[in-house]
């Protein structure tokens, strides 16, 4: 004896699953995948397309003469600082740079015309007792005389690693001593 069950009810040669088609939930999900990360880039935009300063310190520009990478050598609060920038002048005549701190005394650096090079590769130029130490910042007052002054916040690093050899050097005393 054989045992006849009824037939399934008809569904067009597909299953009578209540889950949807694996093949129809891939292409939902891979779709939905894609839209949610490509909105990563509205959030988030191209670093190149943002400008930044790459170096230690800061640019300053005094129309023919432009400073680059300033910043200030010291040994601590109250002690000396050195000047250390690459300068260029793209005028046709020399140009005196006055750097002060506040309302103190300047100090000058040359840049000679159609030149670039390091602040300090012939002589230091120093500041006198700097108001902080490395670690911190210093209001300059950076000005030529065929440009207005700029005021700029100068990073202050200790002399080492790349900037040990701009450790500020002993300002000269006096000789003590007469000459015949």
């Amino acid at each position: 004896m054989t045992r006849r069950t009824s037939p399934a009810p008809f569904s067009g040669g597909r299953p009578a699953s209540p889950r949807p088609s694996f093949r129809r939930v891939v292409p939902v999900a891979v779709a939905a995948a894609a839209l949610a990360l490509s909105a990563c880039q509205t959030q988030s935009p191209i670093q190149t397309d943002v400008p930044y300063v790459a170096a230690d310190g800061v640019p300053v520009d005094l129309g023919a003469v432009q400073l680059r990478d300033l910043v200030v050598i010291s040994s601590g609060k109250d002690k000396a600082g050195v000047l250390s920038a690459a300068v260029s002048n793209n005028g046709g005549e020399a140009q005196r740079i006055a750097f002060s701190v506040g309302q103190g005394a300047p100090v000058y650096a040359e840049s000679p015309a159609h030149s670039e090079r390091r602040l300090s590769d012939e002589s230091q130029v120093q500041l006198p007792n700097l108001p902080v130490g490395p670690g911190d910042v210093v209001t300059l007052n950076v000005q030529t005389p065929t440009a207005p002054a700029v005021v700029v916040v100068v990073p202050v690093l200790k002399a080492s690693g790349y900037y040990a050899s701009l450790a500020p050097t002993d300002a000269p005393t006096p000789s003590t001593t007469a000459t015949p």
